[in-house]
C-alpha cells in the first residue's frame, strides 16, 4: 500500500468515526443530555472505537 494512500485512509477513517459518533450521540441522547453534550460524548466515543478499528482494518490491509 502505497504511503499516500495510507495516510489518506487513516485521517479520512477518523475523520468518518468522529462525525458519525457525533450524529449518533446527537440522534441518541439528544433529548436527554442536550444536543451539545450528547455530540461531545458521540463524537469522543466514536473517535475511540472507531480509531482502533481504522488502524486495524489498515493493518491487515497492509498484511494482505
Amino acid at each position: 500500500m502505497e504511503p499516500l494512500l495510507f495516510v489518506l485512509a487513516l485521517v479520512l477513517g477518523i475523520a468518518a468515526s468522529l462525525g458519525a459518533g457525533a450524529l449518533s450521540g446527537l440522534r441518541i441522547g439528544g433529548e436527554a443530555l442536550g444536543a451539545e453534550l450528547a455530540a461531545y460524548m458521540g463524537g469522543f466515543y466514536g473517535l475511540l472505537s472507531g480509531s482502533v478499528a481504522v488502524v486495524i482494518g489498515l493493518v491487515v490491509l497492509a498484511v494482505i
